[in-house]
């Protein structure tokens, strides 16, 4: 009798056990309580960022001013030029950049480096410049924009003009008196003696031709006035010191 007693109360103690045991699982999965991975955490590592490239230029170079070139002149050898400047007073370092020598004409930049904010004074100089090979009759490009400076036939250095550096003497002749063209759709010499020039022109397609006159001045033909008729009667009314030889040849505007 007492054995079975025991074997009830043990009976009721792990039925007891184990009914809490299921009670409490089941609190556990109810309140849905994460729990720890035990697994070992994976061991590749974040890629590494690449340091960027260091700057080509980290420190921005001085400023520099072009300076205008007023005369040029042969140096001492047949590879240099003089070049005649007019330097701030505030500059520093007058000095040549950029020199190129290329499909004979050398290009050149002639420079300085700014010293005071206000600086209005200048003061003349000349800065040397020295090229490669031979200069010879090569043309010289300056700051780019500038006028290119041309060696002239009587050995000087200066601007050429339209006609080039060695223009006819003759101002009869027909590069000469195509410089009058302007606008016009066609020109006719009428007549020309180094000083006066006739010229009968078209300005627009089916209109009349007008005869105009020209003065020489120091190295072109300037116009002067405008005539509707031909002979020398409205041409001297209106420019009284045209030649009247050269008037009285001409005939018809055409």
């Amino acid at each position: 009798m007492a054995d079975g007693q025991r074997f009830v109360r043990t009976f009721r103690w792990s039925a007891a056990v184990l009914l809490g045991g299921g009670a409490l699982f089941a609190a556990v999965l109810a309140a849905d309580i994460p729990y720890a991975d035990t697994a070992p955490a994976p061991t590749t590592s974040a890629p590494k960022l690449q340091a960027p490239p260091p700057s080509v230029e980290t420190v921005p170079p001085e400023a520099t001013l072009t300076v205008v070139t007023t005369g040029v002149r042969p140096g001492p050898d047949d590879r240099s030029l003089l070049l005649q400047v007019r330097l701030p007073d505030c500059g520093r370092e007058p000095r040549i950049e950029g020199l190129t020598e290329e499909n004979d004409i050398i290009y050149a930049n002639v420079v300085i480096t700014p010293g005071a904010a206000d600086c209005r004074a200048t003061v003349p100089s000349e800065i040397k410049l020295t090229t490669a090979a031979p200069i010879a009759n090569r043309t010289l490009v300056l700051n780019s924009g500038d006028a290119p400076w041309n060696k002239l036939p009587d050995g000087t250095w200066g601007h050429c003009g339209e006609l080039g550096c060695d223009p006819p003497a003759d101002h009869c002749a027909d590069v000469r008196v195509e410089q009058t063209r302007g606008e016009a759709i066609d020109i006719h010499t009428r007549a020309c003696d180094q000083k006066w020039l006739v010229v009968d022109r078209t300005n627009f397609p089916q209109s009349p031709s007008l005869r105009v006159l020209y003065r020489w001045v120091p190295d072109r033909w300037q116009a002067v006035t405008s005539v509707k008729t031909e002979g020398c009667e409205e041409i001297l009314a209106k420019e009284p010191q045209f030649s009247r030889a050269l008037c009285e040849k001409l005939g018809p505007i055409s």
